[in-house]
């Protein structure tokens, strides 16, 4: 096959072009290299072709057609396609037969073959052009046979002096064949240092994006939360807890103690949540064995699903303890079918719903959350009736139970 242009679907591809373009230039330098020789033996020996002006059309045609493949290269930016070079190793190896029917054959072994050094030359576009070795082989191999079969039938060369002379057309091509396969793989190579340098350098910008914020949020936010969970300004203890329970795990994110999202396993970071709110004396109780059997089994929740559910969570548990009056909260999550639902049940002072303030903490924070990942948010509760929150997410990836097809993925 011929060599790609591009290097990747995506990413960086200057280097894959840059190797491109040398292996053009190499493929332009030899072909004119090739024609250096036509020159050379045209000019030296012409009284030797039988007729002359069968010599002189010869060389216009090897001059038209190697010029005609040099325009191509320099017009794609590459090496010619290999069907061109296809095309190229058959006129090849005609003009070595017709070569030899117009030397003489006292000077066969002379410049007056001037088509035998050209098309040595030549052949090492056939290994600049194909990335496949038994490809340049196959090509290289027709004016090789021409070439052994034109000296010893027409120009009286030993068959033992002969065939070694055609090795030197697969000795090029493969030499070349092996340089431009090095090039190329250099190019991607260093494509893809440069795509791993860009990630790098973006994850270094989003790291010293966080410290800035980590040090404004220190500066105020924290500041603050550490003078009101350390002053008796509060005098609701749930909430006082609560907040030197937040102040503490902020102090903590500024340093880099916490990441920004969880490790994607939803049960587990429903636990993690409850443990968090046991520290400010709340009581939650965590279901989740629906959820974990059928994981297993029908459904996995991607990591960022997993992660919006848990932090909108937190937000409709953290609204328990500002406004519902109770410091208990019941948290189911289940998985039926590619639907994953998390809900919060409380049964504190409740509210009407249809009074909830666009921007609160439920309105806000909570459905903005699981609209994020393509959930929606329902709210029922009522004065003196408690509050229920449930979060549905649909269109998870169904897992596939069968070891055999896992094996069979991972194979292809």
């Amino acid at each position: 096959m011929s060599a790609p242009v591009m290097g990747a679907a995506t990413g960086s591809v200057a280097g894959v072009l840059r190797s491109e373009r040398v292996v053009l230039r190499a493929y332009v330098l030899f072909r004119l290299g090739g024609l250096l020789q036509v020159v050379i033996g045209a000019v030296t020996t012409f009284p030797h072709y039988q007729p002359l002006v069968a010599g002189v059309a010869l060389c216009a045609v090897v001059s038209g057609e190697s010029f005609a493949l040099i325009a191509v290269g320099l017009r794609l930016r590459r090496v010619p396609p290999r069907a061109l070079v296809a095309a190229d190793a058959a006129v090849m190896a005609g003009v070595l037969v017709v070569g030899g029917g117009l030397t003489d054959r006292a000077h066969g072994h002379t410049w007056a073959y001037f088509v035998y050094p050209f098309s040595l030359l030549a052949s090492v576009g056939f290994g600049l052009v194909c990335t496949r070795l038994v490809s340049v082989v196959a090509l290289a191999a027709l004016p090789a046979a021409a070439y052994a079969v034109t000296a010893v039938t027409r120009l009286g060369e030993p068959v033992w002096n002969a065939v070694p002379n055609s090795v030197p057309y697969l000795a090029n091509a493969g030499v070349a064949w092996a340089v431009a396969g090095a090039l190329r793989r250099t190019g991607r190579e260093l494509d893809l240092a440069t795509d791993t340098a860009m990630v790098k350098e973006a994850e270094l910008a989003a790291e010293r994006e966080r410290v800035r914020h980590a040090r404004l949020l220190h500066d105020r936010v924290l500041q603050t939360l550490e003078t009101l969970a350390r002053e008796p300004w509060i005098t609701d203890p749930g909430l006082h807890a609560h907040v030197r329970a937040e102040a503490v795990w902020l102090r903590g994110f500024v340093r880099g103690e916490h990441p920004v999202t969880g490790n994607g396993d939803l049960a587990s970071g429903l636990a993690r949540l409850a443990e968090d709110m046991a520290r400010i004396g709340q009581t939650v109780e965590v279901h989740t064995a629906q959820l974990r059997s059928a994981s297993e089994r029908a459904a996995r929740v991607p990591e960022k699903v997993a992660d919006a559910l848990v932090e909108a969570t937190r937000e409709a548990l953290t609204n328990v303890v500002k406004h519902a009056g109770t410091a208990r909260a019941v948290v189911r999550a289940e998985l039926a079918g590619d639907v994953v639902m998390v809900s919060v049940l409380d049964n504190g002072t409740g509210f009407d719903p249809t009074t909830l303030p666009t921007g609160s903490g439920l309105d806000g924070s909570v459905r903005d959350r699981v609209a994020g990942v393509g959930g929606r948010v329902t709210i029922d509760s009522a004065p003196g009736a408690g509050t229920y929150v449930e979060m549905r997410v649909p269109g998870l990836k169904p897992r596939d139970p069968s070891p055999l097809s896992k094996d069979r993925e991972a194979g292809s």
